[in-house]
């Protein structure tokens, strides 16, 4: 009879603040006294896959493999001796993966006994905002008090407060007493922008619904702060609609500004803050059909900095990267307020000219640029005055969309560098005078049949594992005339041509080769991930390819790791999805590479069938900024919390790796461990 009391006392405190915790955005489950799950809310659900009624009848432990067990019964041991504990282990999603999680249990104290464990499933980035503690469930004042998750009941008639926690003033900054005084106050402090939304959304109650607001409100001392609001109707089987509603309330302020932050990082670039090739993109797109409607010249001016390889290999590469802010600087400054700038990557800008009466100003501002340029630059106490080579081309006469106008100014600048020229305007038939592009786009050609072409290795590092677990392989070009050709160079030539695909082929080839050596030698432990370009994984037999290389090199497709970047998986989004998930089934992960920088993809990052995310290496480059950190620090909870391993790229000094170990990132690939690297010392190191 004792222990059907402590069940039955149990089921009240779950029945009464059901509607309550199955909307707490925050993961939150019950265990009765043998470990039982008795109640799973929402988030719950959603976090492990698991359904509520087969799912969640059964011992906690059986989510959780062999290695994790131990150490969880001790933690519920403690904590059913009342005391407030936290625990690191991993969970087993529904689909078998493993979900890493940080768990904070706390008795549920009822008479004065302890008749169950309420636990939250809390990321890293969560854990210092949320203090959980439970109480009497009959006073809610002392329910949660520490934690900041405002539960808030009011009269859905009078709009008066019934009962309100103390977490709700550190939230919305007025008290108790300035709620119940005031009826209306939250109306009144809603953000003007935000209200008319808010307010047309209540009705939705009446009508039987619960409702999620995200809106801003106005604290007492002036700060707009983001809120996210459940609000949930009880009903009286006497009485005529809603007798009172229900709300849980949580500050994401954090969380709306870290969204923000990446919103912004998706469309400018991390070194300089201009716009990047995507908003430029748009820019471009929107100022063409501006101009068609108002027959007026749109300007391009592909912009390289001449020379700028010296400054990086003689200062290194943090003066270069203050070489490129102060440049981007003076061109920002130097252009009008409606049109716009962007850094194309490396040492490239380039500048686009809206409602232009004529094609004269494009010259002007090229040669105006020019001047700006040439001023002296100090640079470790010393002066370099710089140069930089200018392509233009004008919207309508050299093209009537923005790519090809893109890729003409692109020419132009190509032969001004070429002829030294300085400023160059695009010409038809210029293509044909761009002598090194052509020439490189015909030796490429004969690369491959004469051997021409080779792979280097960069090892990606499992620091608390403290080996190597797998290896990128990078292509390489060394003409016996030009010597070694830079990757970023002659990829783009054929990437603009058909050869990527010969080229894309000729890596899968030479990788499961050498994959079959190193086998043979009993080097078994790592796999080698390959850059597969969006036309390759868009080719009808891509994956018969990739399956007929394994086969002929008779290697486990494990072995064999495909790396594509956010902009690939979000091109033809269908078949890319389809053709994922077929080389997933037959055993070859795929690899989200540059993550973070495409932010909008995001949302669609549960749809993708990633094994593995690398997190671009301009975040990890920038990690001397707050900002940055806290960026960077999200982006790693949230591949974690998706079941993802997560790798660092671009990992080049010993604070950079200090951090990401700190914040739970612990696959490194960078300088910092090893360059690309031969064969031969690839062997060597294994």
């Amino acid at each position: 009879m004792k222990n059907q009391g402590k069940s039955t006392d149990l089921g009240l405190f779950i029945q009464t603040f059901k509607s309550v915790l199955l909307n707490l955005p925050v993961p939150c489950y019950i265990l009765d006294l043998e470990g039982t799950v008795v109640f799973a809310n929402d988030a719950t659900i959603q976090l492990t896959g698991y359904q509520r009624e087969i799912d969640f009848k059964r011992s906690f432990l059986s989510q959780l493999d062999d290695e994790y067990i131990d150490k969880t019964i001790e933690h519920i041991k403690t904590v059913l001796n009342g005391e407030r504990l936290q625990v690191q282990i991993e969970i087993r999603h529904h689909n078998k993966k493993n979900i890493p999680v940080d768990i904070v249990s706390i008795p549920l104290e009822i008479r004065g006994l302890v008749q169950g464990i309420c636990g939250f499933i809390l990321d890293q980035s969560e854990k210092s905002a949320v203090i959980h503690r439970l109480y009497d469930p009959s006073n809610w004042d002392k329910i949660l008090s520490e934690i900041d998750i405002c539960l808030w009941s009011v009269d859905a008639k009078t709009m008066e407060t019934l009962q309100i926690s103390s977490a709700c003033q550190r939230i919305l900054g007025y008290s108790e007493e300035d709620f119940v005084q005031n009826p209306y106050l939250w109306m009144d402090i809603l953000h003007p922008l935000d209200k008319p939304d808010v307010l047309g959304q209540l009705s939705l109650l009446d009508k039987g619904q619960s409702i999620r607001l995200e809106y801003r409100i106005r604290t007492h001392d002036g700060i707009d702060k983001w809120i996210i609001d459940y609000i949930v109707p009880i009903f009286d089987e006497l009485a005529i609609g809603p007798v009172r509603f229900d709300r849980v309330l949580m500050d994401i302020d954090r969380r709306k500004r870290t969204e923000a932050e990446l919103t912004y990082l998706a469309f400018h670039d991390p070194l300089t803050g201009l716009p990047n090739r995507r908003e430029f993109d748009e820019q471009l797109h929107t100022a063409i059909l501006e101009a068609k409607r108002h027959r007026q010249f749109v300007g391009i001016l592909f912009i390289d900095i001449d020379r700028f390889k010296d400054i990086n290999d003689s200062l290194g590469h943090k003066m270069g990267d203050q070489l490129i802010k102060i440049i981007a600087n003076r061109l920002k400054n130097h252009i009008r307020t409606e049109d716009v700038i962007a850094r194309q990557g490396g040492d490239e800008f380039v500048i686009l000219l809206k409602n232009l009466p004529n094609g004269q100003m494009i010259e002007e501002m090229a040669a105006k640029i020019c001047r700006v340029v040439a001023e002296p630059i100090t640079l470790l106490e010393h002066e370099y005055r710089m140069s930089v080579s200018i392509g233009t081309s004008i919207f309508p006469d050299h093209g009537q969309d923005g790519e090809v106008l893109m890729m003409r100014a692109d020419h132009a600048m190509y032969l001004a560098k070429e002829n030294r020229t300085g400023i160059q305007q695009y010409q038809l038939g210029m293509s044909k005078s761009l002598s090194r592009k052509m020439l490189l786009e015909q030796y490429l050609h004969k690369a491959i049949e004469q051997n021409e072409l080779y792979l280097e290795y960069q090892p990606i590092f499992d620091v608390f594992a403290k080996k190597a677990i797998g290896l990128e392989a990078l292509l390489r070009w060394k003409h016996p005339i030009l010597g070694s050709i830079p990757p970023v160079e002659f990829i783009q030539i054929a990437e603009e041509s058909d050869l990527i695909i010969k080229l894309s082929n000729w890596v899968l080839s030479a990788v499961c080769s050498q994959r079959r050596l190193w086998l043979d030698k009993d080097f078994s432990s790592f796999y080698i991930s390959i850059n597969v370009p969006a036309r390759q994984i868009h080719q009808d037999d891509f994956i018969e390819s990739i399956k007929r290389s394994l086969e002929q090199y008779n290697l486990p497709p494990e072995l064999l790791k495909i790396e594509i970047t956010e902009r690939t998986a979000m091109t033809n989004v269908e078949k890319t999805l389809k053709t994922m998930r077929e080389l997933q089934e037959y055993g070859v992960d795929i690899i989200l590479d540059d993550f973070g920088i495409g932010y909008s993809s995001i949302s669609y990052l549960v749809q993708y069938p990633f094994s593995t995310i690398k997190i671009d290496k301009s975040f990890i480059q920038g990690l001397g900024n707050k900002s940055q950190k806290s960026v960077c620090r999200a982006l790693v909870a949230m591949g974690r919390n998706l079941g993802m391993n997560v790798v660092a790229e671009g990992v080049e000094e010993i604070d950079q790796y200090h951090y990401l170990c700190s914040i739970g990132c612990h696959k490194i690939q960078g300088y910092y461990f090893s360059r690309p690297t031969s064969v031969d010392l690839v062997e060597k190191f294994f």
